[in-house]
């Protein structure tokens, strides 16, 4: 029975450093919010927003949660290795909110609104900037405020120069160990005048892993289980 165990074990944890080693983590880039997803002017879909990870893949792979090294109880706190939103700048311009003016500020106000976590009771979002946490219940609005100009940001003519947001957000859980999983679903809408089209539902998918300085002993841990089943 505890060989059994121990090679079940052992088989979970070397799927997890594989994966952490294959660079899936996604460190500090954004996830975007733009409109127009289908990249085409001139139809039904151009006021919609839109979230993704990139153009060519838009949605993330399941992102990981490391440890903080804070308990609370039992459990500890996890933070996610990504926690930026940002608005669309391709180079095409195909995606962009609009604002190319500097000093013209334009009239959308982009935000999200939960829709659903997993485990609402062990997953939250805080701002990183004040540690205050947001989105408290299903249904509330979080704004990223005012447009702000970026002046090497792609604007909508495919020039430097264009507003935009960039927020930091942290999503923090309480887990027991590595492999407890949690999601949350958020829509982007416009608390502005433009009146671009609320988002389609989009959800962020999590799991909790070791902290990195950790990694190679669990492999080399991991590999000795399996060779002892072998033996």
């Amino acid at each position: 029975m505890f060989a059994k165990r121990s090679a079940a074990l052992a088989g979970v944890t070397i799927t997890l450093i594989v994966a952490f080693a294959a660079g899936d983590s996604h460190g500090h880039v954004h996830t975007h919010i733009g409109c127009n997803p289908d990249g085409i002017w001139g139809n039904a879909g151009d006021n919609q927003l839109w979230i993704f990870a990139t153009p060519e893949q838009s949605q993330w792979d399941t992102i990981y949660m490391e440890p903080t090294g804070e308990f609370i109880g039992d459990s500890q706190v996890y933070v996610a290795v990504l926690d930026c939103w940002h608005s669309a700048h391709p180079v095409t311009g195909v995606f962009q909110l609009g604002g190319a003016t500097e000093g013209q500020i334009p009239d959308w106000m982009i935000g999200i609104k939960r829709i659903e976590y997993s485990d609402p009771t062990n997953f939250w979002i805080e701002e990183e900037a004040t540690g205050i946490e947001i989105l408290l219940n299903d249904g509330d609005v979080y704004s990223f405020g005012t447009p702000q100009w970026f002046d090497d940001m792609y604007n909508e003519n495919g020039t430097l120069g264009a507003y935009g947001f960039h927020v930091h957000t942290k999503f923090l859980a309480l887990a027991n160990g590595l492999g407890e999983t949690f999601s949350a679903t958020f829509t982007a809408l416009d608390a502005g005048l433009t009146g671009y089209i609320e988002s389609a539902p989009y959800t962020l998918n999590f799991v909790t892993v070791p902290e990195p300085g950790t990694i190679c002993l669990l492999l080399f841990g991991a590999a000795a289980l399996v060779r002892g089943r072998r033996r």
